[in-house]
């Protein structure tokens, strides 16, 4: 963890969000054994499985496990320093013992009946344990087979708690337990969820023959994390992979004036873009969709002078990368000064640089002709320190949303260097009290939670296959898209294919459409792309873009031309 808590709207208990964010994502201490989803029989765009994550009586929907949801198997001194006596408790105490036992623990706990056909016992209860199903009680009333089935469960914590190292022995008599269960496995933390749902959700997009496999090398992924209600009022998470992105480089042409050239292709700007694809349909799903779109929808009307809609609240948005963010969070051999952080900020590798002409250079060193007639984007590394500060969205979204920050980073390379990414993200520019009240309302830097996480394919990042391609894919596509980064637009057997469904000239056309279903008729007014981006998001774009100046990194390439166009 290299950060305190995120800001990120719908964090309304950022108190508690903040610790449990800063320990509590870290569920098992011990090293865990990671699968993909898919080979735990998981619905690939589901949330990632978890043990202690089946609720049954939300129809099976798979949950994620905070420090306090975490099983019986896996809190031994907890257990004891609460001094609970599991050890054969009277009959008559042991639904009490239990029920304080779980709300402790914030596990499920689930009594349930069942049909038997033992005419002297004719009473059947068994106790689930998130999810985990314990040994029936039977006996001849109601209240008698309630309290064996307390018994049979205290039993099965008591097997836990006396033999952690093994994971527990399964209770005589017990249906075989789920690969996902506590006993089979140690609980996924935060960033093997997220690479389970990556992996699950691109290998149900792009199947194992696919020509286009080789990149997931690159995969980058959004997800989106709901809190819902637990046990005992605790606090449970669905994941839902909702953005999709792969790549490696950016089209390298000459610059194109009709808005429907993509120019960035790496996976983690491709998955962004997919993200905002997926925000202007949840848009238009909340406003006309009906009651249930409302509640489908993850934005919720806000009532105030500022934008209609924000995200929900208890909903999150994470980040999952599988290669270092190329730019200033690549260069892990940055010379160490003692005069602090402020002289390495202005070193050449934390200054900006663009891709341009498939090379990566300082913006500083770019020829004003070069810069303006050839595709040229900003390293990845840019790109995140912008979204800490503006958020992903962007200035058409801004109109109708309030900044949306992600609260956690997963980056699977092994070779990736914890401080300098921190540093690359968080500390470019400079912003104390007196330089951040230069920034519009309400933008701010947010902290972004970093994790290491497990890698999904071959460390190879640029497989030959995918060198010059690039796919992506939100929630609601049917299929992925792929383009071609030499021209920028999708792939196809012509010699110019269609334009991409991420280009700017398509965000349009979705900005109008979400103006058009709210009744915004002078955000219909502005002709072209380059008026509607003009609104506070830009102001603290510009104002962005000048303290990086003033502080000896580069300034943020404008390029207004290509925003001319209006279809």
């Amino acid at each position: 963890m290299a950060s305190p808590a995120s800001t990120a709207p719908g964090a309304d208990d950022s108190g508690r969000r903040r610790h449990r964010l800063a320990a509590s994502l870290r569920i098992s201490p011990q090293p865990s054994p990671w699968r993909s989803s898919a080979s735990l029989g998981q619905n690939p765009l589901e949330p990632a499985p978890a043990s202690s994550a089946v609720n049954h009586e939300a129809g099976g929907q798979p949950l994620a496990s905070a420090a306090g949801d975490r099983p019986a198997g896996d809190v031994p001194k907890t257990a004891r320093h609460l001094g609970l006596q599991l050890k054969d408790p009277p009959p008559t105490q042991a639904v009490a013992l239990l029920t304080k036992y779980a709300a402790s623990r914030g596990v499920s706990l689930i009594f349930r009946e069942d049909q038997t056909a033992d005419p002297c016992f004719p009473f059947s209860v068994h106790v689930e344990l998130d999810g985990v199903a314990c040994p029936a009680g039977t006996a001849n009333s109601k209240k008698e087979a309630k309290q064996q089935a307390a018994l049979s469960a205290l039993s099965y914590i008591r097997s836990q708690l006396e033999s952690p190292a093994k994971g527990g022995a399964q209770p005589a008599g017990s249906p075989p337990l789920p690969l996902s269960s506590p006993c089979a496995e140690k609980v996924l933390t935060h960033e093997q969820r997220c690479a389970a749902l990556v992996s699950a959700g691109f290998d149900r997009l792009v199947n194992e023959t696919s020509l286009y496999r080789a990149c997931k090398g690159t995969v980058a992924a959004v997800i989106l994390e709901r809190e819902v209600p637990g046990a005992r009022g605790h606090a449970k998470e669905i994941y839902q992979l909702v953005a999709l992105g792969t790549g490696s480089s950016s089209c390298a042409g000459w610059l194109e004036f009709s808005g429907r050239q993509l120019h960035d292709c790496h996976g983690l700007v491709i998955a962004r873009r997919a993200l905002l694809r997926f925000l202007f349909r949840q848009l238009l799903l909340a406003t006309q969709g009906g009651p249930k779109g409302r509640e489908r929808s993850v934005l919720a009307l806000q009532p105030g002078p500022g934008p209609p809609f924000a995200l929900k609240p208890r909903i999150f948005l994470h980040l999952y990368v599988s290669n270092t963010p190329k730019g200033a969070a690549h260069d892990i051999y940055l010379p160490q000064s003692s005069e602090g952080s402020g002289s390495l900020l202005h070193s050449t590798p934390f200054r900006l640089q663009a891709h341009i002409r498939g090379e990566l250079k300082p913006v500083c060193y770019l020829a004003p002709i070069l810069r303006d007639t050839h595709v040229g984007c900003l390293s990845a590394s840019d790109k995140l320190a912008r979204w800490a500060v503006l958020g992903m969205g962007s200035a058409l979204l801004a109109h109708f949303l309030p900044p949306l920050y992600a609260t956690s980073l997963v980056l699977a390379d092994p070779c990736h260097d914890p401080p300098t990414l921190n540093s690359a993200i968080h500390t470019r520019p400079t912003l104390d009290r007196n330089l951040g009240s230069c920034l519009p309302p309400p933008y701010t830097r947010n902290k972004l939670h970093l994790f290491s996480g497990p890698a999904l394919a071959p460390s190879d990042p640029t497989p030959n296959t995918c060198h010059d391609l690039s796919l992506n894919w939100s929630l609601g596509d049917p299929d992925v898209e792929v383009v071609d980064v030499t021209s920028g637009r999708v792939k196809a057997d012509a010699a110019l294919g269609p334009p991409s469904r991420l280009c700017k000239a398509a965000f349009l056309q979705a900005f109008r459409q979400a103006a058009q279903a709210l009744g915004k008729p002078h955000l219909l007014a502005l002709k072209t792309y380059e008026e509607a981006k003009a609104g506070p998001y830009q102001k603290a774009r510009q104002q962005l873009s000048l303290l990086l100046d003033q502080q000896g990194l580069g300034a943020w390439p404008s390029k207004p031309l290509v925003g001319k166009f209006s279809k």
